[in-house]
């Protein structure tokens, strides 16, 4: 019988830098911080590194379910799957981290506005299909 993987996954919900526009905040993270950080994170067993940008016009149109009251007011989150928390501390502890990918980040992200979540994921409709 095979074993299930249960995915971890760290997700930070990220807030630009006031002194950039959305746009400047949007186009670099999509465009340059991907070319420092892909290959260190495959390197620590990160299986997939998802960037998700919320900007304002999108986050303005959610006028259903519960309003838009409730939709956080973040630039966007990233949501990086592991295959368990040593994956993480070793990319965190790379020296690379500090010397690359750390100024990086502080070149469009706001660090004192980002805020972190830790679990596991549960699939229960995927590609249209339910699943449980």
């Amino acid at each position: 019988m095979a074993t299930s993987f249960r995915p971890y996954k760290l997700t930070t919900l990220v807030r630009r830098r006031s002194d950039i526009t959305e746009q400047e905040f949007h186009k670099y993270w999509s465009e340059k911080h991907p070319i420092v950080v892909n290959d260190w994170l495959a390197r620590h067993g990160v299986v997939k590194y998802v960037q998700y940008h919320t900007p304002s016009e999108l986050r303005d149109q959610c006028e259903f379910g519960q309003g838009s009251s409730q939709i956080a007011e973040f630039d966007g989150y990233v949501e990086l799957t592991v295959p368990n928390i040593e994956a993480l501390k070793r990319a965190f502890d790379d020296p690379f981290y500090k010397s690359h990918v750390a100024p990086d980040e502080a070149v469009f992200i706001d660090a004192q506005g980002t805020r972190h979540t830790f679990g596991y994921e549960e699939v229960y409709i995927k590609d249209g299909e339910v699943k449980k």
